[in-house]
């Protein structure tokens, strides 16, 4: 995947977290809860975000 793929990618799943969290506050579902999935979707986002700026300044990659 690209570097601009992967920085899309990355700033969608922290957008996605953060309305997740904030918008199905009061909703509770059976299994798992949204506002979980929201803050497991935003953590993955800022990870991957930072595994790429560490690549870009290290040097690593296609960046």
């Amino acid at each position: 995947m690209g570097t601009k793929w992967s920085v899309a990618a990355g700033v969608l799943m922290v957008l996605v977290g953060v309305v997740l969290f904030v918008v199905f506050r009061g909703v509770e579902t059976p299994v798992a809860g949204l506002r979980q999935v929201g803050v497991v979707l935003f953590v993955i986002g800022v990870v991957e975000l930072v595994a790429l700026g560490y690549a870009r300044v290290r040097g690593f990659g296609r960046c």
